[in-house]
């Protein structure tokens, strides 16, 4: 009734509501909706409370409609999403300032889940694969021999839980494939870290001694944390503990898998109780397949906090669960142990 006051909490739970109710049936119909974290799905409904909902596919609205439809193939397509935006500030052919600002604010949060372009190389002679298994069971159809030192563009990368293999999708082509995570690593061209703290957008930029953002999120700016927030602060204190054992191991090692928030975590088959998703944990691997082994044997003495063998897999899962974590002097054992 007039003159009722409606509190933040009601008036946002009502808002939620009638979004699920009103407006996310449709946007569902847009082929990447499920893969989008939730700033892009903001954006998206954003613009459908202008618009209306069923905007996807309205011959009105075609030139959004095309990009959303070509880039679910081909994901480089979505840096177009910000420019299109603008065309729709008018009113009756009358641009209108409050349009002209919305559409800005959803095009920077548009590019806040941006993964851009990353260059891998190739650490030695490798397959790109059709299906993420060794490829003496592969037809000459299902893999492509790169030589060392090779390069691939890349749009997209999507972690396969438990497996050191990761599905790409290459820029131009959309082509989809598997790569065996530990014979590759990136190469940015993107900016170093800034003096300001962690730039987690930028994969090439340092978290701590060793690790880059990219390994960390996985390549994946959907799971870039918010800065100053807990789950960050968990992030950099998980990155010490790894710094610890690359320190005294003294050789390269790699990261399969990190930081794997939900709904990310399910989407992609991870397990509901992953201390990944909590950012307590990391799958590690020996640069060298060869030496995994013996930094298993090296690091199970050392190691008082949950404790995966994997080795089967080649890489072994670590985590901090209750504060646990690398000791310096071997003797010790993992308070949670389990194997493959």
């Amino acid at each position: 009734m007039m003159g009722d006051t409606c509190h933040l909490d009601v008036c946002s739970s009502y808002l939620k509501q009638e979004l699920l109710k009103s407006i996310v049936p449709a946007l569902e119909n847009i082929p990447d909706w499920n893969y989008f974290g939730c700033k892009r799905q903001a954006v998206l409904m954003s613009f459908a409370w202008n618009f209306g909902a069923k905007f996807y596919e309205d011959s009105e609205y075609e030139e959004i409609t095309k990009i959303l439809f070509e880039g679910f193939q081909y994901p480089e397509k979505y840096q177009e999403i910000p420019a299109i935006l603008n065309l729709y500030i008018k009113d009756k052919d009358v641009i209108l300032p409050g349009l002209v600002n919305r559409r800005k604010i959803e095009g920077i949060m548009w590019n806040q889940e941006s993964d851009g372009q990353m260059t891998f190389i190739s650490r030695k002679d490798t397959d790109l694969k059709k299906a993420p298994i060794s490829s003496r069971f592969l037809s000459t159809a299902g893999k492509v021999e790169c030589k060392q030192g090779a390069t691939i563009k890349v749009t997209r990368v999507e972690e396969i839980p438990g497996e050191n293999y990761a599905w790409v999708r290459f820029e131009g082509s959309g082509d989809r494939w598997a790569i065996y995570m530990p014979d590759w690593r990136e190469k940015s061209s993107r900016n170093s870290q800034e003096e300001d703290g962690i730039n987690w957008l930028d994969f090439a930029c340092p978290v701590g001694k060793y690790l880059t953002a990219g390994e960390i999120l996985q390549y994946d700016a959907r799971r870039v944390p918010e800065v100053g927030s807990e789950i960050e602060k968990t992030l950099i204190n998980t990155c010490r503990e790894y710094d610890k054992i690359r320190d005294a191991w003294g050789e390269p090692l790699g990261v399969t898998s990190f930081y794997r928030p939900e709904p990310i975590n399910r989407e992609c088959g991870g397990s509901e109780k992953s201390h990944h998703v909590l950012g307590t944990a990391m799958d590690i691997y020996t640069i060298d397949g060869r030496t995994l082994d013996k930094f298993h044997l090296w690091l199970v003495q050392r190691w008082d906090g949950g404790y995966g063998d994997y080795r089967s897999k080649g890489f072994i899962h670590i985590d901090v669960r209750n504060g646990q974590g690398f000791k310096s002097q071997p003797g010790g054992k993992p308070k949670f142990l389990w194997g493959f």
